[in-house]
């Protein structure tokens, strides 16, 4: 079952519009919202559960995800056109949306998602240290 329902895009564009964009190839939005819920997932798999995330329905997906995800998928399906063609908007929402994700893999800032447990999260660093040991000749 996809992530995202008609009604996630109806706050960043109008259905005309993207009946526009579309040009009646109805698989476009479909393969874009797979390719953006890709692109998240590649982001956020070593410390975030992203089956939990991705499997959520209803009221309980995070506006987030929503949010970027969508403005990830419209940024694709309006490259198909060509960057020049594209609103300055979609272009700018798609960046804040990678750097949100950079900013996020790399540990700057947290996100208010499901956690990996701690074994089984990847990268980052361990602290500590050997334990002490006393040395006599």
């Amino acid at each position: 079952m996809p992530f995202l329902t008609p009604d996630d895009y109806g706050a960043q564009i109008r259905q005309d519009q993207l009946d526009v964009v579309l040009q009646g190839n109805a698989t476009a939005l479909s393969s874009a919202e797979l390719f953006a819920q890709q692109f998240i997932e590649s982001y956020l798999r070593s410390r975030y559960d992203v089956a939990t995330i991705f499997g959520a329905t209803g009221a309980a997906r995070s506006q987030l995800i929503i949010t970027y995800q969508v403005d990830i998928a419209l940024y694709t399906v309006h490259s198909r056109h060509g960057r020049v063609q594209m609103p300055e908007k979609r272009i700018d929402r798609y960046d804040q949306a990678v750097e949100w994700l950079k900013m996020v893999a790399a540990g700057k800032i947290s996100a208010d998602l499901p956690l990996l447990p701690v074994d089984e999260r990847t990268g980052g660093f361990k602290w500590g240290s050997a334990p002490q040991q006393t040395l006599s000749w």
